[in-house]
C-alpha cells in the first residue's frame, strides 16, 4: 500500500493528545495510525480500511486500533460488529468520552438499550466541557432516557449558565417531563437577553398551554416584523406569532400570520400529491381484496396507535400507559425499518411484493420488528408504538403481528387538519401539511385506508373518536382496554397523572384533565372555507 494521503498540521495540544492515545504502538505502527486517520479525513475511506486491516493484524488489542476498527463498521452499519470493538476499546479507556459517545450510539442502533443506558452513564463521567455536555444530553434524549437528558442540560448549565443550546435543549427536556413552567421560565431567559429569538418563541409556544400577556404579544409581533433573519427562523417565529394571535382572538390576522409561515416551508419542502395518490391506490389493490397470508400468532405485547397528527394519539396513549400492563413508547421507527429492509432485500418498493409473502415471511418480519420493540417492554408486557404515519402499514402489521392492536385515532377533520396547519413539524416529517389542498388529501386518504383495514381486520383495528372520548370517557376507556386485551383500571380515568416523558407536541396538554373538546377550527368561520371545500372532495386522496 503506497497511497499516502498528506499531512494535516496539529496544534501543540492536539499533537500531545495524537501522541497519547497512539502510545503503545510502535514507530512504524504509530505512523499507518496516522495514515489511516488522514485518508479517513480525506474521505477515501476504502483505502483508510486498508491500512486499518494492516494494523489490526499487528496491534489487534490496542485501544485506538478498536477505536478505529468500530468507528469503520459503524460507517458499515454493522452495529453489533461495531459495538463489540468499541466496547473493547473502551475498556480500556473509560475516560474517552468521544469513545463512550459513539459505542452508545452504535449500541442504540443495535436496539440494546440497557447497554445504551450504561454507556451513557459512562460517558457523563467523561463529560468535561460544555459541549460534552450538550451533546450528551442530545443523545440521552434521542434514546427517550429523559431524566439523563436533563441531568446532562443541568450539567452544561452549571458549567455555562448563559449558554444559549443549553437553555433551550434543558427547556426540551422540562417539556417531555411536565415541567411547564421551568421550561416557560428558560424560553422567557432566553428572549429577554435576545438569544435565539425565534427558537426561543417556537418554542415558548409549542408548549400549547402557556398563555402570552399582551406585553409579551407586543414583543413577539415586534421580533416577528424584524426581518432579515434565515427562512427557517421566520418560519418558527411566524408559528409562534400565529399562535399568540389565535390565543387572542385575533383569527383573521392569526390565519396570515400561519399562511405565511405555511407557504414558506412549503416552498422548501413540497409535497408529491400524484406519488402520494399512486401510493394509496397501490395500497387499497394490495389489501382490499383476498384474505392476506398471516403470521403464526405473535405480537400481543403491542398496541399500535396510527392516524393524522393531531387527531388525539398522544391522549389515547396517555390513557393505555396509565395502565399497569402497559409502557408508553411514544413514535418508534422501527416498523419502517423493518417493511424498508425487506423491500431492499426483495428489490421491489413495498406493497408491491406484498401478495408474495408467505406466512414464514411475516413470521421473520413480525420477529424482527419484536426484538427491536424489546427494549420498551422490560419493565412491563406492553408496549405501545405511536408513530402516526404507519396508518399506511397497518396492514403489514395485521399479517405480521396478528395478534397486536391497531388504534386508528380520528378527530373531527376541520379540526384536525387546522391543528396540522398550526404545527411546525421537523423537516420532512409532515410536507403534507403546509397546504389546504395536500392536508385534505392526506386527510381524505388516511381516513378511506383506514376504513378499509377495519373492515378487512376487526378484530385488531378498533376507530376511536376523540370526540367520544372526551364526551364519554369512562366509558370509551373501558371499551378501549377491553379491545386491547386489558382489565378496567380505574388509574386509566385520570392519566394526567401518570408519569412518563412525552415528546410530542401534546406533551404538556395530555398531563391535564380531560375536557370538552374544543372547537378552534369553527370559531374561524368562513376564513377556513377554503380547508373545508377541501375536506368535501373525494375520499381516498
Amino acid at each position: 500500500m503506497k497511497t499516502k494521503a498528506p499531512a494535516r498540521t496539529l496544534g501543540p495540544q492536539q499533537a500531545a493528545d495524537l501522541r497519547d492515545r497512539l502510545r503503545g504502538l510502535n514507530p512504524a505502527q504509530a505512523e499507518m495510525m496516522r495514515q489511516v486517520m488522514r485518508l479517513h479525513a480525506a474521505g477515501d475511506r476504502l483505502m483508510a480500511a486498508q491500512w486499518l486491516l494492516q494494523l489490526a493484524r499487528e496491534a489487534p488489542d490496542h485501544p485506538e486500533v478498536l477505536l478505529w476498527q468500530g468507528l469503520r463498521l459503524h460507517e458499515a452499519g454493522d452495529w453489533a460488529a461495531a459495538s463489540a470493538a468499541l466496547n473493547r476499546a473502551a475498556a480500556q479507556r473509560p475516560g474517552d468520552f468521544r469513545l463512550l459517545m459513539l459505542l452508545a450510539d452504535a449500541q442504540g442502533k443495535a436496539d440494546d438499550g440497557p447497554a445504551v443506558q450504561a454507556s451513557l452513564h459512562r460517558a457523563a463521567d467523561a463529560a468535561r466541557t460544555p459541549a460534552d455536555w450538550l451533546r450528551l444530553s442530545m443523545a440521552c434524549d434521542d434514546q427517550g432516557f429523559y431524566d439523563q437528558a436533563l441531568a446532562a442540560a443541568e450539567g452544561l448549565l452549571q458549567r455555562d449558565p448563559q449558554s444559549a443550546p443549553g437553555l433551550l435543549q434543558r427547556a426540551r427536556c422540562h417539556k417531555a417531563l411536565g415541567h411547564t413552567q421551568a421550561a416557560a421560565d428558560d424560553c422567557r431567559r432566553l428572549i429577554a437577553s435576545e438569544r435565539e429569538l425565534a427558537r426561543a418563541w417556537f418554542t415558548l409556544l409549542d408548549l400549547k398551554t402557556v398563555a402570552l400577556d399582551a406585553a409579551e404579544c407586543a414583543l413577539l409581533r415586534q421580533h416577528a416584523q424584524r426581518g432579515g433573519r434565515p427562512a427557517a427562523e421566520q418560519q418558527m417565529i411566524d408559528f409562534a406569532l400565529g399562535k399568540a394571535l389565535e390565543d387572542a382572538g385575533q383569527r383573521a390576522e392569526a390565519l396570515a400570520v400561519f399562511r405565511r409561515a405555511n407557504d414558506s416551508v412549503r416552498a422548501a419542502q413540497p409535497w408529491d400529491s400524484a406519488g402520494f395518490a399512486r401510493q394509496l391506490a397501490d395500497l387499497q389493490a394490495v389489501f382490499a381484496s383476498g384474505p392476506a397470508a398471516q403470521a403464526e400468532p405473535q405480537g400481543r405485547e403491542v398496541i399500535f396507535l396510527v392516524g393524522m397528527p393531531r387527531s388525539g394519539s398522544t391522549l389515547v396513549e396517555q390513557v393505555l400507559a396509565a395502565h399497569s400492563a402497559v409502557e408508553g413508547a411514544s413514535e418508534l421507527p422501527y416498523l419502517g425499518l423493518v417493511i424498508e429492509a425487506e423491500s431492499r432485500r426483495r428489490g421491489l418498493a413495498f406493497p408491491h411484493w406484498v401478495d408474495r409473502a408467505t406466512p414464514e415471511d411475516w413470521t421473520r418480519l413480525g420477529q424482527d420488528y419484536l426484538r427491536m420493540h424489546q427494549r420498551w417492554r422490560t419493565s412491563r408486557p406492553i408496549a405501545t408504538d405511536k408513530l402516526p404515519d404507519n396508518w399506511r402499514l397497518v396492514g403489514a402489521i395485521c399479517a405480521m403481528l396478528p395478534q397486536a392492536r391497531v388504534i386508528d385515532c380520528r378527530r373531527e377533520p376541520l379540526e384536525t387538519c387546522w391543528s396540522c396547519y398550526k404545527q411546525l413539524f421537523a423537516p420532512g416529517l409532515a410536507n403534507f401539511s403546509y397546504d389546504f389542498d395536500s392536508l385534505a388529501q392526506y386527510a381524505r386518504a388516511c381516513d378511506a385506508l383506514g376504513d378499509l383495514f377495519a373492515q378487512r381486520f376487526p378484530q385488531q383495528v378498533r376507530v376511536q373518536s376523540y370526540e367520544a372520548l372526551v364526551a364519554q370517557p369512562e366509558a370509551q376507556i373501558r371499551e378501549l382496554l377491553a379491545f386491547c386485551g386489558l382489565g378496567f383500571e380505574p388509574g386509566c380515568l385520570s392519566f394526567h397523572t401518570a408519569q412518563r416523558a412525552i415528546r410530542t407536541p401534546s406533551a404538556l396538554q395530555v398531563r391535564q384533565p380531560m375536557v370538552k373538546a374544543s372547537n378552534p377550527a369553527a370559531a374561524y368561520g368562513e376564513l377556513l372555507g377554503p380547508l373545508q371545500q377541501a375536506l368535501a372532495g373525494p375520499r381516498g386522496g
